[in-house]
């Protein structure tokens, strides 16, 4: 018999602004503030395969972990985002596989925690 674990995945795509201070002369353009629709997905793992942890519901965190509106990201990379996101998630009890964000769907950022080693 084979084995296998389950993981659930939610996209959600939120308003907000960033900039790149420290961007190299030939992308000079991104230290301004800009807009993007920011994606963020995430996968999280679940015990049994019905709704152990609702979809809609997964949405609704992040969303409220977003906040309302056109978000103020400051210099915030997709990677720093995701690893903030996932550590919102982790703090919450969830079992994180995999966040991402990207920049309008076109590139960005995936982060896979690492299962802390026991002593």
């Amino acid at each position: 018999m084979t084995t296998s674990t389950a993981i659930v995945w939610t996209e959600v795509r939120v308003p907000g602004f960033h900039h790149w201070p420290a961007a190299p002369e030939h992308r000079s353009y991104l230290r301004a503030r800009h807009r993007h629709l920011f994606h963020l997905q995430a996968r999280i793992h679940v015990d049994h395969d019905d709704r152990a942890f609702e979809f809609h519901d997964l949405q609704d965190v992040i969303r409220a972990w977003w906040g309302p509106g056109d978000r103020e990201c400051g210099a915030a990379s997709c990677e720093l985002l995701a690893r903030s996101l996932a550590g919102h998630l982790a703090a919450l009890g969830l079992r994180v596989e995999q966040v991402s964000v990207s920049e309008d769907g076109e590139a960005g950022a995936i982060v896979r925690p690492v299962p802390e080693a026991r002593p």
